[in-house]
């Protein structure tokens, strides 16, 4: 069937949301429309009923806030040409381009997004220390080889180069390698067009306004201009506050919504009990995924939320023996938190330097092998799940990690730090800025580690003193 050169969606967040004929092509395809069975905030909706919204939706806002961007800084082409699929100029195919790599750079998101894919690349790290694997286990590497190694009908590979798209230049948009800076600049900023909608999106759907701002004025106030012989996303001097405004609401969304407490605690039990599937090959290995892709894409596509819960159901009905897996499924499928150890150091700190981080890490890793012994020794049933982010929580990176880990990159060039024109024509970095509270914040990480237990257990230690010695220990 013949697919219009426009196609119009109704998103709740953006309104109205048009597509041309190539997006419209790829929607249908079975990559996409795995989208709408993967719910964008995982097990959120565990504590945010409403936060049931999906991968689909916000890859859709994503595109619709690449074009307002594009619009905004003067690099969006005619709206006759957009829509027209025989127009293939330079600017026209950027413009199409970059519309694609906001929709598709989700498209190899694993189910219930970064919960299960957290489990895979901890599967994928145990098994680096045995072998050497045959891939980099996460949704960036799975997302490109779906871009470039579907060349078949109905696959995404095929339907760009039908429409004059080269699947190689995309992929290196969406992993920020590009050999356009802005077009890094676009996909991988602290200001890109993936923050600016599921920032409004997860506070539509959760009901929590801590990732408000005001999006039409960011976009007003969006420019460009040249450097070193590229050009350059900035904001206006005057607008300042506005991109301060946007860092410090994704901060305090990150810290207080995503990271600590609330449904993260749910989320790690998931992990825990996928990576115990893939340990024991009991879920597709990400080398069966990346084949599935190109061999069976049908099947490929039954890779969403369901896939997970139909393993979880399947399990809960008799099938699991492992003890610590079959609890954990069981408070995981009815809604059973477990109880949280947030003493000293294990808790929300506040990071000024990578020395620093260092320091807090081996801390808290004294204090769980500690806990470890202890509870070997009196609850030796008992289980505890721990967890040390990779990433901190950062208002925007430091000028110092800006420069890099050997001091000689220029800062002006790094793609994720907001730039800032200033009256005078000058480019600098927005944390450079005399009157930017970012130039003080910059340094700070908010490092939030965390150690899970069973209530009964949790009882246990607090009866046995355990906990009382641990508090005691932090005060030494």
């Amino acid at each position: 069937m013949a697919i219009s050169d426009r196609k119009v969606i109704y998103d709740n967040i953006h309104g109205q949301i048009t597509l041309n004929r190539v997006e419209s092509r790829i929607l249908e395809t079975p990559y996409y429309q795995r989208l709408r069975w993967i719910r964008q905030l995982g097990f959120s909706f565990y504590i945010f009923p409403g936060a049931t919204h999906t991968r689909h939706a916000h890859t859709l806002g994503v595109l619709h806030m690449m074009d307002q961007v594009l619009r905004s800084i003067g690099l969006a082409t005619t709206e006759e040409k957009l829509f027209n699929p025989k127009a293939h100029d330079e600017k026209t195919t950027f413009h199409r381009t970059m519309r694609l790599a906001a929709m598709l750079h989700d498209i190899g998101t694993f189910p219930f997004s970064h919960t299960t894919e957290l489990a895979y690349i901890n599967y994928w790290k145990q098994q680096q220390k045995h072998k050497k694997t045959k891939y980099v286990a996460n949704h960036e590497v799975l997302g490109s080889h779906i871009i470039e190694n579907t060349d078949f009908p109905d696959g995404i590979t095929r339907i760009l180069k039908e429409e004059g798209i080269d699947p190689y230049q995309l992929s290196k948009i969406i992993a920020g390698e590009s050999d356009h800076f802005i077009a890094n600049q676009l996909m991988h900023s602290d200001i890109d067009s993936d923050r600016m909608d599921y920032l409004m999106r997860d506070a539509y759907h959760t009901g929590v306004r801590l990732g408000v701002y005001d999006n039409n004025l960011l976009l007003k106030n969006l420019t460009t201009t040249t450097h070193n012989g590229q050009q350059i996303m900035c904001i206006k001097e005057d607008a300042i506050h506005i991109v301060e405004s946007f860092l410090t609401s994704r901060y305090f969304w990150y810290s207080q919504i995503i990271n600590d407490g609330t449904s993260y605690k749910f989320d790690l039990i998931a992990a825990k009990i996928c990576e115990y599937f893939l340990e024991n090959g009991l879920a597709y290995s990400f080398e069966q995924l990346m084949d599935k892709v190109s061999q069976n894409p049908n099947e490929y596509f039954t890779f969403n939320d369901s896939y997970f819960m139909a393993k979880l159901h399947e399990y809960l009905a008799g099938r699991i023996t492992h003890p610590l897996i079959r609890e954990l499924s069981e408070m995981l499928a009815k809604r059973i938190p477990p109880a949280q150890i947030k003493l000293h150091p294990v808790k929300p700190t506040l990071i000024e330097s990578d020395k620093h981080r260092k320091e807090v890490i081996e801390q808290v890793m004294e204090a769980v092998e500690w806990l470890k012994q202890e509870m070997k020794q009196h609850t030796p049933d008992a289980w505890m799940i721990y967890d040390i982010p990779g990433k901190d929580v950062i208002f925007t990176k430091s000028l110092e990690r800006l420069k890099g880990p050997k001091n000689n990159q220029n800062p002006l060039m790094a793609p994720e730090s907001v730039k800032v024109l200033t009256r005078h024509g000058e480019l600098k970095l927005l944390i450079e800025m005399s009157h930017s509270i970012l130039k003080v914040l910059s340094p700070y990480r908010n490092f939030i580690p965390r150690i899970y237990v069973s209530h009964k257990t949790y009882e246990t230690l607090e009866a046995k003193g355990i906990l009382k010695q641990m508090r005691e220990r932090s005060i030494k």
